[in-house]
Protein backbone atom coordinates (compact mmCIF):
# COMPACT_ATOMS: atom_id res chain seq x y z
CA UNK A 1 0.00 0.00 0.00
CA UNK A 2 0.99 3.09 -1.24
CA UNK A 3 0.96 6.12 1.53
CA UNK A 4 1.99 9.53 0.70
CA UNK A 5 2.15 12.89 2.79
CA UNK A 6 2.03 16.16 1.18
CA UNK A 7 3.91 19.38 2.81
CA UNK A 8 1.50 22.09 1.74
CA UNK A 9 3.19 25.44 0.53
CA UNK A 10 0.79 26.90 -1.52
CA UNK A 11 -1.27 26.37 -4.64
CA UNK A 12 1.04 23.66 -6.55
CA UNK A 13 1.39 21.57 -3.70
CA UNK A 14 -2.15 21.21 -3.58
CA UNK A 15 -2.92 20.45 -7.22
CA UNK A 16 0.00 17.69 -6.34
CA UNK A 17 -1.76 16.24 -4.12
CA UNK A 18 -5.44 16.33 -5.83
CA UNK A 19 -3.33 14.21 -8.69
CA UNK A 20 -2.18 11.93 -6.49
CA UNK A 21 -5.26 10.83 -4.80
CA UNK A 22 -6.82 9.91 -7.90
CA UNK A 23 -3.90 8.21 -9.24
CA UNK A 24 -4.38 4.64 -9.10
CA UNK A 25 -0.65 3.59 -8.26
CA UNK A 26 -1.71 5.71 -5.17
CA UNK A 27 -3.27 4.85 -1.96
CA UNK A 28 -3.62 7.07 0.49
CA UNK A 29 -2.45 11.01 0.64
CA UNK A 30 -3.03 12.83 3.61
CA UNK A 31 -1.79 16.64 4.47
CA UNK A 32 0.68 17.25 6.85
CA UNK A 33 -0.29 19.95 9.35
CA UNK A 34 -0.84 22.68 10.25
CA UNK A 35 -2.64 22.11 6.70
CA UNK A 36 -6.12 21.67 6.62
CA UNK A 37 -8.84 20.11 3.89
CA UNK A 38 -12.05 18.61 3.79
CA UNK A 39 -10.85 16.51 1.00
CA UNK A 40 -7.71 15.15 2.82
CA UNK A 41 -7.02 13.72 6.32
CA UNK A 42 -4.09 15.62 8.08
CA UNK A 43 -1.34 14.14 9.90
CA UNK A 44 0.92 15.62 12.51
CA UNK A 45 4.01 13.76 11.12
CA UNK A 46 5.05 11.30 8.08
CA UNK A 47 6.12 8.51 10.66
CA UNK A 48 4.77 5.41 8.74
CA UNK A 49 4.16 6.94 5.47
CA UNK A 50 6.49 5.96 2.31
CA UNK A 51 6.77 9.73 0.85
CA UNK A 52 6.76 13.26 1.86
CA UNK A 53 5.69 15.28 -1.06
CA UNK A 54 6.61 19.40 -1.29
CA UNK A 55 9.35 21.77 -1.29
CA UNK A 56 11.68 22.73 1.41
CA UNK A 57 9.22 21.81 3.94
CA UNK A 58 9.06 18.28 2.66
CA UNK A 59 12.46 18.15 2.56
CA UNK A 60 12.96 19.15 6.20
CA UNK A 61 10.10 16.89 7.17
CA UNK A 62 11.94 13.99 5.64
CA UNK A 63 15.23 14.91 6.72
CA UNK A 64 14.34 14.94 10.24
CA UNK A 65 12.40 11.79 10.02
CA UNK A 66 14.44 9.15 8.13
CA UNK A 67 11.56 9.31 4.95
CA UNK A 68 12.08 9.46 1.46
CA UNK A 69 11.29 12.73 -0.26
CA UNK A 70 9.63 14.26 -3.63
CA UNK A 71 10.48 17.72 -3.96
CA UNK A 72 10.69 20.70 -6.37
CA UNK A 73 14.00 21.78 -5.66
CA UNK A 74 17.65 19.75 -5.10
CA UNK A 75 18.71 17.85 -2.43
CA UNK A 76 21.22 17.75 -0.10
CA UNK A 77 22.43 14.48 0.89
CA UNK A 78 19.02 12.73 1.82
CA UNK A 79 17.03 9.97 0.20
CA UNK A 80 14.06 11.09 -2.74
CA UNK A 81 13.74 12.16 -6.35
CA UNK A 82 14.01 16.20 -6.71
CA UNK A 83 13.36 18.78 -9.26
CA UNK A 84 10.05 17.80 -9.93
CA UNK A 85 8.76 20.66 -11.41
CA UNK A 86 8.50 22.59 -14.96
CA UNK A 87 13.08 22.38 -15.00
CA UNK A 88 13.03 19.00 -14.28
CA UNK A 89 10.00 18.29 -16.96
CA UNK A 90 12.10 20.10 -19.84
CA UNK A 91 15.24 17.71 -18.78
CA UNK A 92 13.06 14.64 -19.09
CA UNK A 93 11.73 15.93 -22.63
CA UNK A 94 15.78 16.58 -23.31
CA UNK A 95 16.25 12.96 -23.08
CA UNK A 96 16.55 10.88 -26.28
CA UNK A 97 16.31 14.31 -27.98
CA UNK A 98 19.56 14.87 -30.72
CA UNK A 99 21.78 17.60 -30.58
CA UNK A 100 19.56 19.93 -28.66
CA UNK A 101 19.26 23.63 -29.13
CA UNK A 102 17.49 25.05 -27.07
CA UNK A 103 15.54 23.97 -23.75
CA UNK A 104 12.98 26.53 -22.49
CA UNK A 105 10.34 27.78 -20.08
CA UNK A 106 7.87 30.34 -20.19
CA UNK A 107 6.39 31.11 -16.28
CA UNK A 108 4.15 33.74 -15.30
CA UNK A 109 6.07 36.42 -13.23
CA UNK A 110 7.70 39.75 -14.11
CA UNK A 111 9.85 39.60 -17.79
CA UNK A 112 13.77 40.00 -17.66
CA UNK A 113 16.76 39.10 -19.91
CA UNK A 114 18.36 40.22 -22.54
CA UNK A 115 17.68 36.96 -24.92
CA UNK A 116 14.35 36.39 -26.77
CA UNK A 117 12.42 33.04 -26.94
CA UNK A 118 9.54 32.03 -29.30
CA UNK A 119 7.24 30.01 -28.02
CA UNK A 120 3.45 28.71 -29.49
CA UNK A 121 0.82 30.93 -29.22
CA UNK A 122 -0.83 32.24 -27.17
CA UNK A 123 2.71 32.92 -25.10
CA UNK A 124 4.53 33.90 -28.43
CA UNK A 125 8.51 36.16 -28.35
CA UNK A 126 9.31 36.97 -24.64
CA UNK A 127 12.46 37.74 -23.36
CA UNK A 128 14.74 35.06 -21.37
CA UNK A 129 17.64 34.96 -18.58
CA UNK A 130 19.62 31.52 -18.50
CA UNK A 131 20.06 29.04 -15.68
CA UNK A 132 22.50 26.33 -15.86
CA UNK A 133 21.12 22.78 -14.93
CA UNK A 134 22.86 19.43 -15.06
CA UNK A 135 25.32 20.43 -18.01
CA UNK A 136 22.20 22.46 -20.05
CA UNK A 137 21.11 25.95 -20.02
CA UNK A 138 17.61 26.06 -19.83
CA UNK A 139 16.58 29.81 -21.10
CA UNK A 140 13.97 31.15 -18.71
CA UNK A 141 10.75 33.31 -19.59
CA UNK A 142 8.62 35.54 -17.78
CA UNK A 143 5.49 37.36 -18.28
CA UNK A 144 1.74 38.36 -18.08
CA UNK A 145 -0.81 35.68 -17.93
CA UNK A 146 -1.05 32.32 -15.86
CA UNK A 147 -0.16 29.62 -18.80
CA UNK A 148 3.38 28.01 -18.87
CA UNK A 149 5.29 25.93 -21.43
CA UNK A 150 7.97 23.70 -21.45
CA UNK A 151 9.75 23.61 -24.60
CA UNK A 152 13.19 21.31 -25.96
CA UNK A 153 13.93 21.91 -29.85
CA UNK A 154 16.50 19.77 -31.33
CA UNK A 155 18.00 19.28 -34.92
CA UNK A 156 15.39 15.69 -34.96
CA UNK A 157 12.48 16.67 -33.15
CA UNK A 158 10.68 19.72 -31.24
CA UNK A 159 8.70 18.45 -28.22
CA UNK A 160 6.62 21.31 -26.07
CA UNK A 161 3.73 21.32 -23.24
CA UNK A 162 1.63 24.24 -22.55
CA UNK A 163 -0.83 24.60 -20.10
CA UNK A 164 -2.11 26.62 -16.60
CA UNK A 165 1.21 26.89 -14.91
CA UNK A 166 -0.34 25.69 -11.51
CA UNK A 167 -1.90 22.50 -13.54
CA UNK A 168 1.55 21.74 -15.54
CA UNK A 169 3.64 22.56 -11.58
CA UNK A 170 1.40 20.67 -10.02
CA UNK A 171 1.52 17.32 -12.28
CA UNK A 172 5.34 17.97 -12.53
CA UNK A 173 5.54 17.45 -8.65
CA UNK A 174 2.77 14.87 -8.61
CA UNK A 175 4.76 12.60 -11.38
CA UNK A 176 7.51 12.73 -9.62
CA UNK A 177 6.10 11.47 -6.18
CA UNK A 178 4.56 8.24 -8.31
CA UNK A 179 8.04 7.51 -9.98
CA UNK A 180 9.79 8.05 -6.54
CA UNK A 181 7.97 5.31 -4.89
CA UNK A 182 9.50 2.66 -6.43
CA UNK A 183 12.93 3.88 -6.54
CA UNK A 184 15.96 2.59 -5.17
CA UNK A 185 16.04 2.89 -0.82
CA UNK A 186 18.37 5.48 0.25
CA UNK A 187 19.43 7.32 -2.79
CA UNK A 188 18.61 10.00 -4.39
CA UNK A 189 17.94 11.10 -8.00
CA UNK A 190 16.93 13.95 -10.50
CA UNK A 191 13.08 13.36 -12.23
CA UNK A 192 14.98 12.58 -15.93
CA UNK A 193 16.89 9.96 -14.36
CA UNK A 194 13.66 7.77 -15.31
CA UNK A 195 12.40 10.39 -17.98
CA UNK A 196 10.35 7.55 -19.78
CA UNK A 197 8.32 6.76 -16.76
CA UNK A 198 8.24 10.12 -15.52
CA UNK A 199 6.60 11.51 -18.70
CA UNK A 200 4.47 8.44 -18.94
CA UNK A 201 3.16 9.09 -15.23
CA UNK A 202 2.55 12.97 -16.01
CA UNK A 203 0.72 12.38 -19.18
CA UNK A 204 -1.68 9.49 -17.12
CA UNK A 205 -2.20 12.54 -14.79
CA UNK A 206 -3.68 14.84 -17.84
CA UNK A 207 -0.19 16.56 -18.98
CA UNK A 208 -0.47 16.53 -22.77
CA UNK A 209 2.89 16.63 -24.89
CA UNK A 210 3.33 18.00 -28.32
CA UNK A 211 6.13 16.58 -30.73
CA UNK A 212 6.89 17.46 -33.96
CA UNK A 213 9.52 16.14 -36.56
CA UNK A 214 12.44 19.57 -36.09
CA UNK A 215 11.86 19.28 -40.12
CA UNK A 216 8.10 19.89 -40.03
Amino acid sequence: MSRLVVAVEGEVTMRAAQSLVVHPGVDQVALLAPAKSVHFPTVTSPVGWDLVIGSERAAGAGRKHGIPVAVTGTLDDQPGIFLGSPVGLALALAVGVDMVETIALAQPGEASGDSTVVFPSPIDARTAIVEHHDGHDIQVARGQGNLAAVMVMGSDRHRVVLDDNSFLTGIALAAAAVVGLDSEPGTAMPVWTRSADYLQTAVSMGLVIGERSAAA
